[in-house]
């Protein structure tokens, strides 16, 4: 990797440290779902357990788990892991 890909690549890393939102509430479920695939780091896998349980309502106004995740599961989401 030359340095303009290095480069790029921390502007890449940076932007997502900025766009985190600690507070965004996401669906508890499909985290789970998509956390206990086959292929996802074990380090993360453990960390389901540690989800927390928020009561939310959807878009058209049910009854909802959702949850807040920290950055390194955002981070692994988006690909940038």
């Amino acid at each position: 990797m030359n340095l303009s890909e290095q480069t790029n690549r921390i502007k890449q890393m940076m932007n997502i440290v900025e766009s985190h939102d600690t507070d965004k509430l996401y669906s508890r479920e499909y985290m789970v779902n998509v956390l206990s695939k086959r292929g996802v780091p074990k380090h993360i896998k453990d960390y389901i357990k540690e989800l927390p349980y928020i009561d939310c309502t959807d878009g058209e106004g049910n009854k909802h788990v959702c949850t807040k995740i920290p950055e390194f599961i955002q981070v692994y989401l988006t690909g940038r892991y």
